[in-house]
């Protein structure tokens, strides 16, 4: 007959604390994979960049990286002095604030569009679908594509006014009509901005709108005091990461520019003229090189921080948590 043995405290304990250790050991080095990953392929390489942006660096071969010694003297912040002296610094800041214009009344016509499709529309989830594909697509196919439409001899749009008799326009070719373009392809290409406000504006509590109707308010007022003080998270949301975007825009002026600057440099945004500095046609020279691509990568950064800081400051004063 075999006899029962009683697992005492002290086993308890001791399986207890086995597991525990073992579920430690796993979830530590699931955890530090993401962590690795991120010192390697970002901290790593934000930290070296800050380095290069103090040397002269023409080129790939870190071996020919000198700070920037004269007489004697570390002249620190050269780079990022010698920035505002490149030729083409002013145009493409100028250039892609231009473009961040256009965030804030995209938003607005995204939300206008997003408040229809919660009415009871016709093939609404088809509308929703349709909003959503240009979202997932490439930003090459789709600059192409819309490249395609504008072309001023055989795009769309001109052979369409040619058939009516009208006049041909410049588009893309055009100084002035050129970012007007990219404006057009910008709002295009917001569907998710779409279905992320859709779905905000269906989590509204359906009863606040209710008694507002109930007691005579009309259907304007009710967005403007209910809805939008609900969904003004999402609407932040959608604000401060839509600048950032823009602020960093460069392969849709590029495509759409056949890979160059556009007409009157318009295609030149900070990041494409940062590339352009570090690697392409103005990489040589004394205000060229890897050094001073990294000092205005730096300088991009700061724009963003600061502004996006400022987001939040202002944020306190519209934007409702409750």
């Amino acid at each position: 007959m075999k006899k029962k043995t009683i697992a005492t405290k002290g086993d308890k304990k001791n399986n207890f604390n086995g597991l525990g250790r073992r579920d430690n050991i796993d979830g530590t080095i699931m955890a530090s994979l993401p962590f690795i990953g991120y010192i390697l392929f970002s901290f790593f390489p934000m930290a070296f960049s800050v380095v290069i942006s103090f040397t002269e660096l023409h080129g790939y071969d870190f071996s020919q990286m000198r700070f920037l010694w004269e007489d004697g003297v570390w002249h620190t912040f050269d780079n990022y002095i010698n920035l505002f002296k490149t030729e083409f610094f002013g145009i493409s800041v100028l250039n892609s604030l231009q473009y961040t214009l256009i965030v804030p009344f995209k938003l607005a016509l995204q939300l206008y569009i997003a408040h229809l499709l919660t009415k009871r529309v016709v093939a609404r989830k088809f509308f929703r679908v349709a909003y959503f594909i240009p979202s997932i697509c490439s930003t090459v196919a789709v600059s192409v594509m819309w490249n395609w439409i504008f072309e001023p001899n055989f795009g769309i749009v001109n052979t369409f006014l040619g058939y009516f008799g009208g006049p041909r326009l410049g588009l893309v070719s055009s100084a002035e009509e050129f970012m007007r373009c990219v404006w057009v392809l910008s709002i295009w290409w917001g569907g998710c901005n779409v279905i992320l406000m859709d779905s905000a504006l269906a989590s509204v509590d359906t009863s606040l709108k209710e008694a507002a109707s109930l007691d005579g308010a009309s259907e304007f007022k009710i967005f403007w005091k209910i809805t939008f003080p609900c969904i003004t998270p999402t609407i932040f949301y959608h604000l401060v990461m839509n600048f950032i975007a823009a602020m960093q825009e460069m392969g849709l002026m590029q495509v759409l520019s056949n890979g160059g600057t556009g007409p009157g440099y318009k295609a030149l945004t900070m990041t494409y003229y940062m590339y352009q500095l570090s690697f392409g046609a103005y990489s040589q020279g004394k205000l060229g090189g890897m050094g001073i691509g990294c000092a205005f990568g730096w300088f991009i950064a700061l724009i963003i921080i600061v502004v996006t800081r400022l987001q939040f400051w202002l944020a306190k004063k519209w934007v409702n948590y409750d």
